[in-house]
C-alpha cells in the first residue's frame, strides 16, 4: 500500500491539472492532501474520481480557507476528531479498513504572533494527548505540520511546538523518515529568504512501523513549482 501526503499550496488554482498529473505518476493508494479548498474543490476531487480515486473525506473547511481532504481507491471511514473547535479544519481522522491501520491527517498552523503561538500549542497538546490514546493501534499521523526539531529539521531555532513535536517520540510514535533516511537531511519546503525547513511528516504508531517499508521526500514538483511544499510517500506492506 502507498500513501502519498503532499500541501497543495491553497487548493492548486490553475496548478490543478498538473496537481493531478503528478499524483497520478506516482500511483498511490491513497492520498492525504493538506492545503486542500472547498471552493476550489470541484475539479480537483472529479479529475482524481476519474483516474480511480472515488472515496474522498474532507475536513469541510469553510470557503477559502486551507483544509484536508483524502482521496482512495478503496472505502474511507470517518472517525471523531478530537480537535479543538477552532482547529478542526485543521484535522481529519479516518480508519482505512481495506489496509488495517488508522489515518490521522494535520495541518498544524505557522505561529508568528503571540495569539497564533498559543493557539498552536493548544492543538499540539490536542495531538499529544490522541497520540498517547492511540499508540496501542496501527495508526499513521502526517500532513504539513509547520513543526520539528531545533537544529535537525531547520538549521536554526525558531520552530514553535518543537518540544511538542519531540514529545512525540518519546511517547513512542516512530518517525518513518528519520527511521528509514538515517543520517541524511532533506528540506520541503523554502522561506522567501531561502532557507529550508523540513515540515512534512508521518510518524507510526509501534504496530504499525513495523508494516512499513519505506519513507521518502519527493522534491522535484516542488522544484518545477507545482507546490511550495515537497511531497512524502509511504509504503506499508
Amino acid at each position: 500500500m502507498k500513501l502519498l501526503a503532499w500541501n497543495i499550496l491553497h487548493g492548486g488554482g490553475t496548478r490543478v491539472p498538473r496537481i493531478v498529473e503528478e499524483i497520478a505518476a506516482h500511483d498511490p493508494d491513497v492520498i492525504a492532501l493538506t492545503g486542500f479548498r472547498s471552493d476550489r474543490g470541484t475539479e480537483l476531487s472529479g479529475s482524481l474520481k476519474d483516474r480511480g480515486w472515488p472515496h474522498r473525506e474532507t475536513s469541510h473547511p469553510t470557503k477559502s480557507i486551507n483544509g484536508i481532504a483524502v482521496f482512495s481507491r478503496t472505502p474511507l471511514h470517518r472517525e471523531t476528531s478530537p480537535a479543538p473547535p477552532e482547529h478542526r479544519f485543521r484535522w481529519l481522522d479516518l480508519h482505512l479498513p481495506d489496509h488495517g491501520f488508522g489515518l490521522t491527517v494535520l495541518q498544524i498552523l505557522a505561529a508568528t504572533t503571540a495569539e497564533s503561538k498559543t493557539s498552536k500549542r493548544i492543538l499540539w497538546d490536542a495531538v499529544l494527548a490522541a497520540a498517547e490514546a492511540r499508540r496501542d493501534r496501527p495508526f499513521l499521523l502526517t500532513g504539513a505540520w509547520n513543526t520539528g526539531a531545533h537544529r535537525l529539521d531547520e538549521t536554526g531555532k525558531t520552530y514553535v511546538g518543537a518540544e511538542h513535536f519531540a514529545r512525540l517520540s518519546d511517547l513512542g510514535w516512530i518517525d518513518l523518515w528519520r527511521r528509514h533516511n538515517p543520517g541524511r537531511t532533506e528540506w520541503t519546503w523554502y522561506s522567501t529568504h531561502g532557507n529550508g525547513f523540513r515540515v512534512d511528516h508521518a510518524f507510526a504508531s509501534p504496530s504499525l512501523a513495523t508494516r512499513v517499508i519505506s519513507c521518502r521526500y519527493s522534491h522535484v514538483e516542488r522544484e518545477a513549482k507545482i507546490s511550495d511544499h515537497s511531497l512524502l510517500l509511504v509504503e506499508t506492506e
